[in-house]
């Protein structure tokens, strides 16, 4: 007795080793339950690998979606395919999805994969599932383009569980027909470039039954030689490239027109003719004159001796008038715009002290008196000043002449019964 039941133990012992992982499933994976009747006679009887068990463990998922969607070209679609893990298992990373159509298959498609395969023209598929959740999923979405019935199955595969493919119809309804391009992008609005350095780029997108053939225009109806793409790139911008610029996109069905995109070409201020230095008698007038280009058009800024602003001249001219010893010096403009600054050459002013006046008359005017005439200078102070002896003595001020509009000639009379006076006439700027 002692020796047979030394034989039988390890039999024995073998069996519940072999019992103990179908024991652990049954009680993790209720699912499992039904067949774990079977799955331990066939176990037992057969000598089954441990493996067996897992391989048929889980339960079979379920689609919770319909099986049919419909929609129309041209018009949005999105549509969302639901399915519940079998056995209430959460949805993992390991899990997956395939889509298939009259023999081709998409490739494995992971959490946020998406794929073309098998779907109708202009639509997608993009598998999803929810973390923490037994719901994994996909959305078909996109805007269709070419009208028809269009079979495929989407398969969902979860490792525990039998992989389940679910047979779909999408219908589109609409034109089967080519269709016309519709622009979804316009080239830009508005493009500033600087001459000569930058390069302007313009990008039209479209849609409608392929193939679409674009040609750009140059100012609506200039044809642009071998510009026949999508893009449209000009190099070495120059200032006669400044216009509008459209794309005309045709196919079989039609065409249609971008809008207008404006091209603005900006070139630096330059001075093309500089002021030019001068020698003026005070009292006199001066005018510095420039001759400048750009785009947009130049503002212009004088200055005296390089930094002293002028206020109020900002044209081309410098005009000044009744000049000073104290106006000579360098005069210069400053030229800008939105593209760049540029200074022009000094101009130097000198300004010299006039002749002294010719005194045109000297007649006696009777008791003692005696009147001269002069003709003053314009614009100045004409001081005149009296000595009771040419050589030596003092000179004082006889008369203060304000500044004259112009040279009239002026008659002056000494005091009666003076004596000797000596006369003569200072030119002050």
């Amino acid at each position: 007795m002692k020796h047979r039941l030394t034989q039988t133990f390890p039999l024995l012992l073998a069996a519940l080793l072999q019992l103990l992982p179908l024991v652990r499933n049954f009680v993790a994976n209720a699912a499992a339950a039904n067949g774990f009747a079977f799955i331990l006679r066939w176990g037992i009887g057969a000598g089954a690998a441990l493996e067996s068990v897992a391989a048929v463990s889980g339960a079979t998922s379920v689609f919770t979606t319909p099986t049919s969607f419909s929609g129309t070209v041209g018009n949005t679609f999105s549509n969302k395919i639901s399915c519940t893990i079998g056995g209430g298992n959460t949805a993992a990373s390991s899990d997956y999805f395939t889509v298939s159509s009259g023999g081709t298959s998409s490739p494995t498609l992971a959490n946020g994969k998406s794929t073309t395969v098998a779907m109708p023209p202009g639509l997608s598929f993009t598998a999803s599932w929810v973390n923490n959740s037994s719901t994994i999923g996909g959305y078909i979405s996109g805007t269709p383009t070419t009208a028809g019935t269009y079979p495929c199955t989407v398969t969902v595969v979860s490792p525990g569980n039998a992989s389940l493919g679910q047979a779909i119809t999408i219908t589109i309804g609409g034109s089967t027909g080519p269709t016309t391009p519709v622009i979804t992008n316009q080239p830009v609005i508005a493009a500033t470039n600087l001459i000569g350095t930058t390069n302007a780029l313009f990008n039209v997108v479209a849609g409608g039954t392929a193939p679409l053939s674009y040609q750009w225009y140059f100012n609506t109806n200039t044809a642009l030689l071998n510009q026949t793409n999508a893009a449209l790139t000009l190099s070495n911008i120059q200032l006669t490239n400044a216009g509008y610029y459209r794309c005309t996109i045709t196919n079989a069905a039609g065409g249609t027109n971008s809008a207008n995109a404006l091209l603005t070409v900006w070139q630096p201020p330059v001075i093309t003719n500089q002021p030019a230095g001068t020698m003026v008698v005070a009292g006199g007038t001066v005018t510095f004159s420039i001759a400048a280009g750009g785009l947009p058009a130049p503002a212009c800024q004088w200055k005296f001796n390089t930094n002293t602003v002028l206020a109020g001249a900002t044209g081309t001219t410098l005009s000044l008038t009744n000049l000073h010893a104290s106006q000579a010096g360098t005069y210069s403009v400053t030229v800008t715009n939105a593209a760049g600054v540029t200074n022009s050459f000094l101009a130097t002013l000198t300004v010299t002290n006039p002749p002294p006046p010719v005194l045109a008359n000297v007649v006696n005017g009777g008791g003692g008196k005696f009147n001269f005439t002069f003709t003053p200078v314009p614009g100045l102070t004409n001081t005149v000043l009296t000595n009771g002896m040419l050589v030596g003595g003092n000179w004082g001020v006889f008369t203060n002449l304000p500044p004259q509009s112009s040279a009239t000639p002026v008659t002056l009379a000494s005091p009666a019964d003076s004596g000797n006076l000596f006369y003569k006439l200072m030119i002050q700027p």
